[in-house]
């Protein structure tokens, strides 16, 4: 058909073959289906109302329902299929057939509203409207998330990569960004769960924004902080050491050696409780030591004392050892006595019973806070990646309490499908067992920082 329209565009009229037979039709369809025809020479047509009411509306001008495709192999069929039906013919057909009542879609489909609803009726698949059964299509405004990229598109260059011609006619190739649709510094949904969001957070958030059919952008640090609201009440505490130096503790006698009972939550809202040892040897978090104090310093240092999470007495630095760049590898302390109080407790974990990690930190992939004024088309967006938008510690270490969340978690899902560990890591962030750990190695991905960073 010739659509017309304004801008010299001619006057709309039909397709010469919108009277044709429906015998004839048929029979070009099967054409189509086998081969007869490349893409773009043939379409199987919706006959709609060309004189509708809605004749301003291009969703009633005939719309295509089949095309013939040949240049991709499916996934699925490989080279069998050489026609595929388009969105506006299969939308609610599919919605009807799987018992969809309110089909939600962006703003941006409000026109074809008219179209959905026509095809039901002439296929005799839209219940009476006073039973008020769908299938319906309904249209909200579109919710983004500012500092980061939700168009398909431009994802598949951040996850295939691309290649660009350069002003001088050279050919540049620009590599993937990122290892995959679900690597936790996106935002697409298989992302996010892999992240370690939890659905429910993610609910949580979008009830309290509303709907509206206006466009919305949100800062990521706003739906940081639903998150970090729900993980607060949800998960239990571990403790985890990021980049570990081993303390021994040269006093430390044998009835100091102890397995301490400690509440998931020391707030008492997450119900349970751990098993803490504590030994002559203990790793701290290279954040926690300085080999020259300060007065506006308070954790671990030459001569002075820090506590510990949990334990019954404080430890004090007499010496440490370095190797040959200068890296401190121990430190050696002894106990403090209980009369004297630190002014700071640090996290720890037990030599003898740590578990070995690789624990993934995250920030923002790109340096701008709005990636989609860069230059796709020609590349510009890979100049602009941080090279520190993932931070990987290989050498941490976490206390054994974590084998036992997996364990429970395996035995007990609470008939949820939601098999994620999540826990918070105290001083340091939310994390998530990532999906691909194995007993040989275990993955932590971070969720969200305790607070907001306002560095990111």
């Amino acid at each position: 058909m010739q659509r017309g329209g304004p801008d010299n565009r001619g006057k709309r009229y039909a397709c010469d073959h919108r009277t044709r037979p429906i015998e004839e039709s048929i029979t070009e369809f099967r054409a189509m289906r086998d081969g007869k025809y490349q893409a773009g020479e043939a379409f199987l047509r919706m006959k709609q109302k060309l004189s509708d009411p809605n004749e301003g509306n291009p969703q009633m001008w005939d719309l295509p329902a089949y095309r013939v495709v040949k240049e991709n192999h499916h996934h699925r069929t490989g080279d069998k299929w050489r026609i595929y039906p388009t969105y506006d013919f299969t939308h609610c057909i599919v919605d009807a057939l799987e018992g969809v009542t309110h089909s939600l879609c962006t703003v941006e489909f409000r026109q074809s509203r008219v179209s959905y609803d026509w095809l039901l009726e002439k296929l005799d698949m839209k219940a009476p409207k006073s039973e008020e059964k769908g299938p319906m299509q309904r249209e909200f405004g579109r919710l983004s998330v500012g500092g980061t990229i939700l168009s398909k598109r431009r994802i598949l260059q951040l996850v295939e990569g691309t290649t660009v011609e350069t002003a001088s006619g050279e050919t540049r190739k620009i590599p993937p960004a990122v290892r995959g649709w679900d690597d936790p510094r996106l935002y697409t949904m298989v992302a996010l769960r892999r992240r370690g969001i939890p659905a429910q957070a993610m609910l949580n958030f979008v009830s309290e924004l509303g709907v509206t059919d206006s466009t919305t952008e949100i800062e990521p640090p706003r739906f940081e902080a639903s998150i970090r609201k729900h993980l607060e009440r949800t998960v239990p505490r571990q403790m985890l050491v990021l980049d570990p130096i081993k303390v021994v503790i040269e006093d430390f006698a044998a009835d100091d050696e102890q397995d301490m009972t400690v509440p998931y939550d020391p707030k008492g809202t997450i119900p349970g409780e751990r098993k803490v040892k504590v030994g002559s040897a203990v790793y701290i978090d290279r954040s926690d030591w300085r080999e020259v104090d300060s007065e506006d310093y308070f954790r671990l240092a030459p001569d002075k004392a820090v506590g510990l999470y949990n334990v019954p007495f404080a430890i004090r630095a007499t010496s440490f050892s370095t190797d040959s760049t200068g890296t401190v590898t121990q430190i050696r302390a002894v106990k403090v006595p209980s009369s004297e109080k630190p002014k700071a407790y640090i996290q720890w974990v037990d030599v003898a019973t740590a578990i070995p990690v690789t624990a993934r930190l995250y920030n923002t992939l790109f340096k701008t806070a709005s990636p989609n004024t860069l230059d796709w088309k020609n590349g510009g967006w890979a100049d602009d990646l941080r090279p520190d938008s993932e931070i990987t510690y290989d050498k941490a270490v976490i206390e054994r309490g974590l084998r036992d969340l997996i364990t429970e978690n395996e035995l007990n899902p609470s008939g949820s499908s939601d098999k994620l560990v999540r826990f918070q890591a105290l001083r340091t962030a939310y994390f998530c067992v990532d999906i691909e750990s194995s007993e040989e190695r275990i993955v932590l991905n971070q969720i969200v920082s305790l607070r907001e960073d306002k560095g990111k």
